[in-house]
């Protein structure tokens, strides 16, 4: 059986300060767990710089969407032996076994959109902290005009919801049935939704806009403009964001360059494993396409936070 020693994923805490940054970066991308992985793809390590030469490798063997959404990705079968070894590099890499927070408060709690099972699923697991962890905080759900497809619109009509045709509806709705007893706040129906609960926490599920018209708003849009609405953070407070378990380092090394970088608020994202869901309905194990086009996306996110933080170039000579 394959093991590799986890690596820590890049931290943003302004109380210990940003200057481990470029070498947690670099720590986790020269990792002997993606060493490995590279080497099982059969490709040699780069010579130059190193996340440049893990794009490309990336784009060669762990790209199955060619440029689509997830849903739409390319499908593939490996042998045992790759899969094992992909699984193992993934747990040491952060994309699996990261749902449980490291503190007990947090001034902010934000939940990723996606598709509408997604949108469910991270709902019902950041009510779930909040009612057994978690204390404190105001509460986001993260979404945007995305067009639903027909297959999450059936999911949709199928659990209650039957107009959805905006991932911002998916959310609202996941919003609405993972927490109960909510009270609507006046609000811009278009673009944002206020709640409150019987206990006075307040919620909010957002629309964001893209800011590149070509492609809809990713997980970097949302955050942003989630900072850039009534819920500013404020330097000091502490974000967590909730996400499912393979998307956790690139959501949380992009968290860092749109939220910790220009606001000076701690981040930490969390994911849960949507194999293990309460709802036997949506359980899904990941695939192991699904892990190593995760890791690609990690590689692409941790190469924009080190050109923001302008560390140093990543070279090695084998």
């Amino acid at each position: 059986m394959t093991t590799y020693a986890p690596v820590g994923l890049p931290r943003w805490d302004p109380q210990v300060g940003p200057d481990a940054l470029p070498a947690e970066i670099a720590d986790w991308a020269t990792s002997t767990a993606m060493r490995d992985l590279v080497e099982c793809f059969g490709e040699r390590w780069p010579t130059g710089d190193v996340l440049d030469g893990l794009v490309e490798i990336s784009a060669r063997h762990w790209d199955f969407r060619r440029g689509g959404e997830r849903a739409t990705a390319l499908r593939r079968e490996f042998p045992a032996h790759v899969t094992e070894r992909v699984r193992a590099a993934a747990g040491a890499l952060g994309l699996r076994h990261r749902d449980t927070p490291s503190r007990d408060r947090y001034d902010h709690v934000l939940i990723h959109g996606g598709l509408f099972r997604s949108c469910l699923l991270r709902a019902r697991y950041a009510a779930t902290l909040l009612d057994r962890h978690l204390t404190g905080g105001t509460v986001c759900g993260l979404g945007s005009v995305r067009p639903t497809s027909e297959p999450e619109r059936a999911l949709a009509a199928e659990r209650g919801a039957d107009d959805c045709p905006t991932e911002f509806a998916a959310m609202d709705f996941a919003v609405r049935s993972a927490f109960t007893g909510l009270r609507r706040l006046p609000g811009d129906p278009s673009l944002r939704h206020d709640y409150e609960t019987p206990d006075g926490r307040r919620l909010s599920v957002l629309a964001a806009p893209s800011s590149d018209p070509t492609r809809r708003a990713n997980t970097a849009d949302t955050c942003a403009y989630w900072a850039g609405s009534r819920s500013t953070p404020v330097a000091g407070e502490r974000v967590l964001l909730v996400t499912t378990e393979h998307f956790v380092p690139f959501q949380q090394a992009d968290a860092i360059r749109t939220l910790g970088i220009p606001y000076g608020c701690a981040v930490e994202t969390v994911g849960l494993d949507p194999a293990a869901a309460p709802d036997a309905r949506l359980r899904a194990p990941l695939a192991t396409v699904e892990y190593l086009q995760e890791i690609r996306s990690a590689i692409r996110s941790m190469r924009l936070l080190r050109d923001v933080r302008r560390g140093p170039r990543l070279t090695h000579s084998a």
